[in-house]
């Protein structure tokens, strides 16, 4: 951060409270040199995140492998001001980057897809039927860890 640069924080729990309160972010990536930034769900384990979706996205197929950046961000309000050109928005945002490994395991798919049900709706998961095989290979998630510098 160059501008109020004080405003930033980098410890790995500042980082978590973002990302876990985020209900979206954002997977920027380049796709035959054009760029490409796509809004998904994501969800975090311990020190990795995971984002799924139809194994016919484009940004899952391109994303695995490659370098991308996932941003999540939180609008915690508006700054309205006397004057429209100091209005403003506090928010919180991380910025990950990496390159994202997919899960290829069906049983390890279903587990993920619970632990990310669970988080945003608790106790959800034992009211829906079981999942399905066909559902299962029809999502990928991918995965990669927040690396702190």
């Amino acid at each position: 951060m160059r501008r109020l640069p004080e405003r930033g924080l980098y410890q790995f729990a500042d980082v978590c409270a973002v990302l876990d309160a985020a209900f979206f972010c954002h997977i920027a990536h380049v796709v035959d040199g054009q760029p490409v930034c796509t809004p998904t769900l994501h969800w975090r384990i311990a020190d990795r995140l995971y984002w799924h979706g139809s194994i016919a996205s484009r940004m899952l197929r391109h994303s695995a492998g490659m370098r991308v950046c996932l941003t999540a961000t939180v609008l915690d309000g508006w700054v309205l001001a006397r004057s429209a050109f100091n209005h403003s928005a506090n928010y919180r945002a991380v910025m990950c980057f990496g390159e994202p490994e997919p899960i290829e395991d069906d049983r390890r798919k279903a587990q993920l897809l619970e632990t990310f049900t669970e988080q945003r709706f608790p106790g959800r998961w034992a009211q829906l039927r079981p999942v399905t095989r066909k559902e299962l290979r029809a999502t990928t998630i991918l995965t990669m860890p927040i690396a702190m510098r």
